[in-house]
């Protein structure tokens, strides 16, 4: 046998690199299914959190935003249930908010968490997590927090706490007809009030001037 003959060297090679190519095939495998995991639990949360906060302003809207006619939340929504009152005075354990888990079964009581049930019904059921939403001065947060779908193996191992891919989205409740409605009724109560200040001044110019008239006539 001639130690320096080539003769099965690409056998010998081949039974080496086979095991290091697959297991590279395998990794990025798993590291791909992650990948789209992840994205996939991304979009699904932002599109929940977005449809949320567009489907504030009533509680009867659908997840496509349409609602029966007729059909709103009271008239002074925004001032108690909404968490107005909790945010001013510090009450409550989420900034005058709530909390949701998902998937959600059967929310029952306050009415922001009926608007963020109503927001969950289009997520998998294999998907869980949380909504929350808050209010506070710097305005109103609808947040939604999704966990993973599969479990991976090899890339628990090797991650170890790191391979759960978790995505936190948020979207502003701006709600911009309420807006619009509450600034054209600060600018009517100023202008009541500017016309109101107007008239008590003339009036008292006029009683002054027919008070100085009447002295006139008396002094005569």
């Amino acid at each position: 046998m001639d130690l320096r003959s080539d003769e099965g060297s690409f056998t010998v090679e081949a039974s080496l690199l086979l095991p290091i190519i697959m297991m590279i095939t395998m990794l990025l495998l798993f590291f791909s299914l992650y990948t789209y995991q992840r994205t996939m639990l991304l979009q699904f949360s932002s599109a929940t959190a977005e449809r949320a906060a567009y489907n504030w302003d009533n509680s009867n809207k659908g997840t496509g935003g349409a609602f029966p006619a007729g059909s709103y939340d009271s008239l002074y929504w925004r001032i108690g249930e909404d968490g107005l009152l909790a945010s001013l005075f510090g009450t409550g354990s989420v900034n005058g908010g709530v909390e949701l888990t998902v998937p959600a079964q059967g929310a029952q009581g306050s009415l922001p968490k009926l608007k963020l049930e109503h927001s969950a019904e289009k997520l998998p059921a294999n998907m869980t997590g949380e909504m929350s939403y808050s209010y506070n001065f710097s305005g109103r947060r609808i947040s939604t927090e999704l966990q993973r779908v599969l479990r991976l193996p090899v890339l628990d191992g090797l991650m170890e706490d790191k391979s759960e891919p978790i995505v936190k989205t948020q979207a502003v409740v701006t709600e911009p007809v309420e807006f619009i409605r509450t600034v054209e009724l600060m600018r009517y109560y100023a202008a009541k009030f500017k016309n109101g200040k107007q008239e008590n001044s003339s009036g008292t110019g006029m009683d002054k001037q027919e008070a100085g008239q009447m002295l006139n006539t008396l002094k005569k």
